[in-house]
């Protein structure tokens, strides 16, 4: 099912959000997602605070899953500063630890008893998964290609996006005007609907096809803090 949902370039003056989510997978709630988005300092200016935990149990007559996931990422003028991952995904686990230096995205990845670290240029990718770019497209029917860094798959892909149209979702009996985004890569394929806020985009609904199988994942409490 892969790690959680993007988050949008820092903008704004929001306060702290949670957010929590629905993971459904063949018709049938198999886990959730909490997430907290707040803006903090960072380097004299500001950056955007992303945690989120995400528990799977998926037990089906052909397929078991399960997933129990921690990120944290910080999202400043430049991308993605830090970011920091434990996986526990059917029985195995998996640790990374990355931050930008300078011109260059430093990775350290444990797990299986083994560690190994990885380099990539920050001028290979334009914005890593972490991130909402398609938040920038201005009208329906636009299209736009990047180059990601995957924090979920360590590598970096070509993710071409479309804004397919706009519609509403009513979540926890609040209307929420929504833009539907399609996008895929050579790992998955998603729709999202994503919502302009106060620190960029709110995530609503996402629903997708990756290595796992395919997922949805929906908002369905909003909660805004100080």
């Amino acid at each position: 099912m892969g790690q959680g949902i993007g988050v949008p370039a820092v903008s704004g003056n929001g306060g702290t959000m949670q957010s929590r989510y629905a993971i459904y997978s063949h018709g049938m709630r198999v886990g959730e997602l909490t997430a907290i988005r707040a803006l903090v300092p960072w380097d004299n200016a500001q950056a955007l605070q992303f945690k989120a935990r995400t528990r799977v149990d998926a037990d089906f007559l052909v397929y078991c899953y399960n997933l129990d996931n921690e990120e944290e990422a910080f999202i400043g003028e430049r991308g993605t500063v830090r970011y920091s991952r434990k996986t526990r995904e059917n029985g195995k686990e998996l640790r990374v630890d990355g931050r930008l230096d300078g011109d260059r995205f430093l990775l350290r990845i444990s797990g299986n008893g083994s560690v190994r670290s990885m380099v990539v240029e920050r001028s290979r990718y334009d914005h890593t998964t972490m991130e909402c770019p398609e938040i920038a497209m201005k009208r329906e029917g636009e299209e736009l290609t990047l180059r990601l860094l995957d924090l979920e798959t360590l590598m970096v892909v070509n993710r071409r996006y479309r804004w397919e149209k706009s519609e509403d979702v009513t979540v926890d009996g609040r209307k929420i005007r929504c833009r539907v985004v399609t996008f895929e890569d050579c790992n998955k394929k998603c729709r999202r609907w994503i919502a302009p806020d106060g620190s960029g985009a709110l995530i609503v609904r996402q629903d997708g096809t990756g290595k796992d199988g395919s997922y949805s994942l929906r908002l369905t409490k909003l909660m805004n803090g100080s």
